[in-house]
């Protein structure tokens, strides 16, 4: 049986980024199978940004392929959080998809990728969120009555 280490999910809930997903399969022989997914460096250098600048990146990636990643390229100096250890290689990798996308535009690779990557933008954003939900826990409001007791 395969599986991550402790270390990979604190990493993945310090960064900001949604954990790896992590899946298990009985097999027909009535064992656990783990399957996790690994991603390449260009899917993890992706910036997990608040919901707002993420939605106008994806908005910029639909209407200009390549644009939005190129904008969320900087965000990663301005606090973005990515799971590549250095904002520098993040920074040169998410400027390098931005050129790939720009450039694969012309047969309709590039635009298709582009919609698909401004969704990842909107998809770590909203799970960042539900983390920093769930850090929180549950709130109680107390309710007031209007009626005066005498």
């Amino acid at each position: 049986m395969a599986s991550g280490t402790g270390s990979e999910d604190a990493k993945a809930s310090l960064t900001g980024h949604p954990k790896k997903k992590s899946v298990q399969i009985m097999d027909n022989r009535d064992e656990i199978i783990e399957v996790t997914e690994k991603h390449g460096p260009l899917y993890n250098a992706i910036p997990c940004m608040p919901i707002g600048a993420a939605a106008v990146c994806c908005i910029l990636n639909i209407l200009v392929p390549g644009l939005g990643t190129f904008i969320s390229s900087f965000t990663v100096f301005c606090g973005a959080t990515t799971r590549v250890g250095k904002r520098v290689n993040a920074f040169v990798l998410n400027i390098v998809a931005a050129l790939l996308q720009m450039i694969t535009f012309i047969v309709i690779v590039g635009w298709i990728w582009s919609i698909l990557w401004g969704m990842n933008f909107v998809q770590f954003a909203l799970a960042k969120g539900e983390e920093n939900k769930r850090k929180l826990g549950p709130y109680y409001v107390r309710r007031q009555s209007s009626v005066d007791v005498p």
